[in-house]
């Protein structure tokens, strides 16, 4: 036997118990949101919930939103996040790549736990300056 639990139990990890959610923890998740507020010379864009494929057009419209932005450094807040799926991941990347190829800053403020544990599993935690 491997360790690992059956299809439908909670998550494994061999780093620790704070490396994924459970399966219960996934299916209780918030459906995904994205605001936009720009002010103050800064645009702050809030992350909510799932942030994944379904999320997706809503966050290319927040990259526009941040490329229309002149001039505003880039404040993110992914502390109400519940799932951070691979489009949610590109989201950030791209935002911080905006924000750079203008000369501006960008930086997230708040990170959920969840936010930050697929941040670390994807090696961005660095890259998105959390």
């Amino acid at each position: 036997m491997s360790g690992r639990p059956a299809v439908g139990s909670a998550a494994w990890s061999d780093a620790g118990d704070d490396v994924a959610p459970s399966v219960t923890e996934r299916a209780t998740e918030r459906p995904g949101a994205v605001s936009v507020e720009n002010g103050d010379g800064v645009v702050r864009i809030a992350l909510t919930g799932a942030v994944d494929a379904v999320l997706a057009p809503r966050l290319d419209g927040a990259v526009a939103d941040v490329i229309a932005a002149q001039p505003a450094d880039v404040r993110l807040d992914l502390g109400e996040v519940d799932f951070l799926g691979s489009h949610g991941m590109a989201f950030l990347v791209r935002v911080q790549h905006a924000a750079r190829a203008a000369g501006r800053g960008a930086g997230i403020d708040a990170v959920s736990r969840h936010a930050l544990i697929a941040l670390r599993v994807a090696g961005l935690e660095h890259y998105v300056q959390v």
